[in-house]
């Protein structure tokens, strides 16, 4: 790369996951003599926070950015520790509530001092001043991945996607198409209520493009009562107003 050309968006993001990486890596360092994972330190950490400390795992699962395979595996060892408790859902006899306990309470109280020095230790190879910038950018940056994360409507759709699309249209003489498709439409749901049905190749929302699952539900996420999908039913065109409202 020449020393007057502008970085490439590639290369920005590479940057950014090499430091992640670092940064991570030195975190889970000063966490591993209290024997716990920087996730496990999140999630009661988020716990502690929430009201009577307990969350719904589900909440809990986008609170700490975690899948929610990922998250029941720590939550099973934070667990059998006895640093939380799991409950059925008094509301919700299908969900699980998760409730940090006094001894995960003063797990948190002991590995809390030390993440948070090596965090300001990282930080100190900012410039001066750089810090309030980047967290402020970086909470932007987030709004791009995690539009109304709180109460975001849903389509109730299940998608597939753009490379399985793709095989799947190729088997029955459909053209590529970038988009996604979608395999199942919930009974009474926005998207059946929209005329959404299976094997409709999305490739459009609100507007701008759909080429990843994420897109579609960025879209969702910002979209005010009602969102216009554009996509392909077979080689036919299609436009459908969904009303998420």
């Amino acid at each position: 790369m020449s020393s007057d050309s502008s970085p490439s968006p590639a290369h920005t993001l590479d940057e950014l996951i090499g430091v992640a990486v670092h940064v991570e890596t030195e975190l889970e360092e000063a966490l591993r003599e209290h024997h716990l994972s920087r996730s496990s330190y999140q999630a009661l950490q988020a716990l502690a926070g929430a009201p009577e400390g307990t969350l719904a795992q589900s909440e809990l699962a986008a609170r700490v950015r975690r899948a929610a395979g990922t998250l029941s595996v720590r939550l099973g060892r934070l667990e059998r520790a006895g640093m939380v408790s799991r409950t059925a859902d008094p509301d919700d006899r299908r969900a699980t509530r998760v409730q940090i306990t006094d001894k995960g309470r003063e797990l948190l109280d002991s590995a809390r001092p030390g993440y948070e020095q090596r965090a300001a230790r990282l930080s100190e190879a900012l410039p001066d001043g750089a810090l309030p910038q980047l967290d402020e950018q970086l909470s932007a940056w987030l709004e791009f991945f995690e539009p109304r994360a709180d109460g975001a409507p849903r389509l109730g759709v299940m998608i597939a996607p753009s490379s399985i699309a793709n095989r799947m249209r190729r088997a029955v003489g459909l053209p590529d198409v970038a988009g996604i498709l979608v395999l199942r439409v919930a009974s009474g749901s926005a998207a059946a209520a929209a005329g959404i049905t299976r094997g409709d190749l999305i490739t459009a929302a609100g507007g701008t493009e759909v080429r990843t699952t994420a897109d579609l539900e960025r879209a969702v996420g910002r979209s005010g009562e009602e969102l216009t999908l554009a996509g392909l039913r077979g080689a036919e065109p299609i436009e459908l107003t969904v009303a998420l409202g």
